[in-house]
């Protein structure tokens, strides 16, 4: 869904959508088809971004160019999203519904805009006045405790930075984020939604051995392969904090990414889910594929566990790569991983690449292929 074609304007429903919505989700039902339904937090309409503190500001000034709700900080935010979801669990009903997804970011998965989300280069993104000052803050939240400090920044109100002090801004800015998903869920159970709940993730984020060099460094751009630190992903810490929350599962959406292609051409090879992965997680995982990783993490957590592939390679969208597998490799190999990691439920992305007109000759699958892939899966 959308949240921008729902409520186009505070206060007021586009009901011809909700009709739309509606028939599709009842088109589901009568099938015989669970929904998975993203209720579209990261389409906001214009007026949600212009409440107070509704676009988060970067270290360096800037601002996401496809910003989400800033449901981090944002206590105004908050306030629209609440009345949000409590119209379309009303408008929609919650039979069919196999899941609920919920994240922060543009692209609805857990984690702040990433580095190249249209800020300037290596941007953080807690610095408007409510995660600075408190003014307009979410209830729950501490603000910043470092005040004005810069990631990178050697000094602090006149004084050298401390590895504590970098520490506990990292833990706030990390922990800050998981808790705009954790509201979420308490705001689903509230208006009495019990089924699952899928926290979308992407890559591995910030890995133990590379969180105390970045520490070291001041977060000024050391051991961070891709990103993570900007994102604030801390899975370690986060996915703890997921697992307090009944019924929530971690949704991998890059099962066969490009860390995978590079997993498996390592010797041996490190793309496989294996037995005893959950207790190597803290130590040296660096070759390992994302899903691989973040697998473990979550098992270990005891967070249920689903996926996706990340869909086709030459969109920037994916994150995709020359390296990148293509859609028909991926569709063979990633819903094997997903079997062999334990995830209860595979997603295909995108799943209009099964039904182009082209076919087959046209992405290179179809929904024939995708069908052969269950069978092949649910086999003995």
């Amino acid at each position: 869904m959308a949240w921008d074609r729902y409520q186009p304007q505070a206060g007021q429903v586009d009901r011809g959508y909700v009709a739309e919505v509606r028939a599709r989700l009842n088109d589901c039902r009568e099938a015989g088809v669970g929904v998975v339904l993203s209720p579209g937090l990261q389409y906001p309409p214009d007026w949600v971004r212009g409440l107070q503190g509704g676009v988060l500001e970067g270290s360096a000034g800037g601002a996401p160019k496809d910003a989400g709700a800033e449901l981090v900080f944002s206590s105004e935010v908050r306030k629209a999203a609440q009345d949000y979801f409590a119209r379309v669990l009303s408008d929609l009903g919650l039979a069919g519904i196999t899941a609920i997804r919920v994240g922060t970011n543009a692209s609805g998965e857990l984690g702040y805009p990433g580095p190249d989300d249209g800020g300037k280069e290596g941007e953080f993104w807690a610095f408007g006045d409510a995660p600075q000052f408190g003014i307009g803050l979410a209830e729950g939240l501490a603000p910043s405790p470092m005040p004005g400090w810069i990631p990178g920044s050697r000094t602090w109100n006149g004084r050298s930075v401390t590895d504590e002090q970098v520490q506990r801004w990292w833990g706030w800015y990390a922990g800050s984020v998981v808790n705009a998903v954790a509201w979420q869920v308490g705001e689903l159970r509230k208006l009495g939604y019990q089924g699952r709940v899928h926290v979308p993730v992407a890559g591995r984020g910030v890995l133990p051995e590379d969180r105390a060099a970045a520490v070291k460094g001041r977060l000024d751009g050391r051991a961070n392969p891709d990103g993570a630190q900007e994102r604030g992903l801390d899975y370690v810490e986060q996915f703890a904090v997921l697992a307090r929350l009944p019924g929530v599962d971690v949704d991998f959406t890059g099962v066969d990414d490009v860390s995978n292609v590079r997993a498996r051409a390592a010797a041996p090879p490190q793309d496989r889910c294996q037995p005893g992965d959950d207790a190597k997680v803290m130590e040296d995982v660096s070759s390992w594929s994302s899903h691989r990783y973040t697998s473990a993490l979550a098992r270990r957590a005891g967070l249920g566990l689903v996926g996706e592939n990340p869909g086709p390679p030459d969109s920037p969208f994916t994150g995709g790569s020359p390296e990148s597998h293509s859609l028909a490799e991926q569709l063979r190999a990633a819903p094997q991983y997903a079997d062999e990691c334990g995830m209860t439920m595979f997603l295909f992305g995108f799943e209009d690449n099964l039904f182009e007109e082209g076919g087959r000759a046209e992405s290179g699958v179809s929904v024939d292929d995708y069908k052969e892939v269950i069978q092949r899966i649910r086999s003995p």
